[in-house]
């Protein structure tokens, strides 16, 4: 803790919290503004600042100067004022100015903070902090205004940033309503060919279907780490969402201190409403790998939204650090946007650090192509946490699915070859390793539910909990692909697939759906290297992370085969998301939203 932290937290032991008049913008308060301020214009006058994290999203502002009366005597004063809900903060217009008075330095006497002003604080960029001091009448003090710089030196944007100030829309956006802050720009229905960027100065607004590229134009999207996204927030099935079209490209890239967030606009400061499930559509990037549906794939809640082609190495960008908070359209039933859908999403696309927060539907759903994924954080979702479909062949590689304090959760894992025709080809495929799946209390089902033809080879996974079964295999065209347990084929199988406390008491580790053999799952599951039922959790009580170290197991096994066991895959040693409880080892640490039930 620096001196001055030590100075402010003593300070704040008397603060008086008072509710903040708020703004929202990408631009946010963090701990990255604290230290000391100058202003350049008035020699010798500035502040130290101080952010002090609370609990969720809350904190407390804090910043004091050494300043002189109307007769030259000198005296401290302190700004304090507790945010109750920050995360997208960037200004208050009520944060109270106060006198300290505590004895002299030879007799202590009783703390006591006298309000004199009140005052207007605005995150202009990393490096830009306007103070404005509105004094009460009483204290015969002038108002004044300080337009502040760091006393240290401009930050670089890699320590923080927001390194633009906001000077208004750009030509291809337009104001939003105030009510979304006056440094908020609505996006277009639709980019054609043009390649737009969306600074994190600015909060940009969605209204309904944002389309990227056009009947296969090369439009380009591209978002700055730290960006915020929000939908309009005013319906509780909304369709506000991303569409990034086959022939388009998106390059979101955040990182671990400043992801990229894309949310309902019930998260700002000062909302009519609190924030829920189906209030964004979500992020849908459709491309031209391989699908089993070609080539008529068609989205199933947009009939404009087409894909699918024979490429495999389809590059549709980079996705990286970025939250999809509280999506999740619903069409109809079986019709309905996700979190992160991926559409014959070819190999060439980068996912990582992926993470869907609170959504109605599910949080990963592949329809077809064989793009890669990994560190990816599931939420509290709404149906499945992991969904492929129409011949998906990719790879997954550290996952986790938390379905702690959801109501409507279902799957961990729900997998399928394709609804129409259960042997098409190309038959999906995935290969996973690493995840972990952590049921609720709530309606939840199987941790791997295998279906309608699918196949899959899957490593190093821990599941507990699910109300139903750990695994249920259902279908006979998916038995038929996996084939006898005492010879199977390797299209479907599972090694060091750790389970624990599934079904209702906590018994039943496997299921057969409908179309599958009595026995067939519990025979498949026993027939495979490393697949165990667990005596006791291997987790930390209420946590997705492990009790102490994992489960141990070699990834890749010794002898292992399957079609995407290659390079890609991170080599490791233990079962499960994560190694150990250890810090060091928590990869969803500084970049996702924490989890609050």
């Amino acid at each position: 803790m620096t001196a001055v932290s030590r100075f402010t937290r003593l300070a704040l032991a008397s603060a008086i919290a008072l509710a903040a008049a708020q703004a929202s913008a990408s631009v946010r308060i963090s701990e990255k503004f604290d230290g000391g301020w100058f202003d350049p214009a008035q020699s010798g006058r500035g502040f130290m600042v101080d952010w002090i994290p609370g609990t969720g999203t809350s904190g407390t502002f804090f910043a004091t100067t050494f300043i002189y009366d109307n007769a030259g005597n000198p005296f401290w004063i302190s700004l304090q004022e507790s945010w109750p809900s920050a995360e997208f903060q960037y200004q208050s217009t009520t944060v109270p100015i106060f006198r300290t008075t505590a004895g002299t330095w030879s007799a202590t006497a009783s703390q006591t903070n006298t309000r004199i002003g009140t005052a207007t604080v605005s995150l202009g960029s990393c490096n830009a902090l306007t103070v404005t001091l509105d004094m009460n009448s009483d204290t015969g003090l002038a108002d004044q205004t300080f337009n502040l710089q760091r006393l240290s030196g401009a930050l670089s944007e890699s320590s923080c940033v927001w390194q633009q100030a906001f000077t208004g829309c750009p030509s291809f956006a337009t104001a939003a309503p105030a009510a979304f802050g006056p440094r908020a720009c609505i996006l277009p229905s639709s980019v054609s060919t043009q390649d737009i960027t969306l600074t994190n100065n600015t909060t940009w607004v969605m209204q309904g279907k944002v389309n990227i590229g056009v009947s296969g134009s090369a439009a380009t999207l591209r978002i700055q780490p730290g960006a915020l996204l929000v939908s309009t927030g005013a319906s509780a099935n909304s369709f506000d969402h991303i569409a990034i079209n086959r022939g388009a490209r998106i390059f979101a890239q955040g990182t671990r201190d400043f992801p990229i967030i894309m949310t309902t606009a019930n998260e700002l400061p000062g909302a009519p409403a609190a924030p829920a499930a189906g209030q964004l559509g979500g992020l849908v990037i459709s491309g031209s790998a391989p699908a089993n549906c070609n080539p008529n794939c068609v989205a199933e809640w947009d009939n404009t939204n087409l894909y699918g082609g024979t490429n495999p190495a389809d590059n549709s960008g980079v996705v990286r650090y970025m939250q999809v908070r509280y999506s999740g359209y619903i069409f109809t039933t079986n019709r309905e946007l996700n979190a992160f859908t991926f559409n014959a999403v070819g190999s060439g696309t980068t996912l990582e650090y992926l993470q869907a927060f609170r959504g109605q539907d599910d949080a990963f759903e592949f329809f077809g192509g064989n793009v890669n994924l990994r560190y990816a954080l599931v939420t509290c979702p709404g149906d499945d946490g992991f969904d492929w479909d129409e011949g998906y062949t990719g790879k997954i590689q550290f996952g986790v699915v938390d379905q702690r304090g959801c109501a409507g959760e279902d799957h961990g894992f729900e997998l399928s070859n394709s609804p129409t025709n259960a042997d098409a080809n190309p038959r999906a495929r995935g290969t996973v390793a690493n995840v972990t799946l952590l049921a609720g209390t709530g309606n939840n089902r199987d941790a791997i539910q295998l279906n309608s033809g699918t196949g899959g080879n899957f490593f190093n996974i821990l599941a507990q909990g699910f109300k139903r079964s750990c695994v249920q295999i259902a279908g006979a065209p998916t038995t038929a692909a996996a084939g006898a347990t005492t010879a199977l084929s390797g299209v479907l199988t599972a090694q060091n697939l750790k389970t624990f406390g599934c079904g209702p008491t906590g018994a039943t580790n496997t299921t057969d759906g409908s179309g599958a053999a009595s026995g067939y799952t519990a025979a498949w599951f026993a027939a495979q290297t490393g697949n165990e039922v667990l005596s006791a959790s291997a987790l930390a009580t209420g946590s997705y992370l492990p009790n102490g170290m994992a489960p141990a197991g070699q990834f890749p096994p010794t002898g292992a085969t399957a079609p995407g066991l290659d390079g890609w895959f991170i080599p490791n040693n233990f079962v499960g998301a994560f190694r150990s409880n250890a810090v060091e080892d928590n990869w969803t640490l500084g970049w996702t939203r924490p989890f609050n039930p």
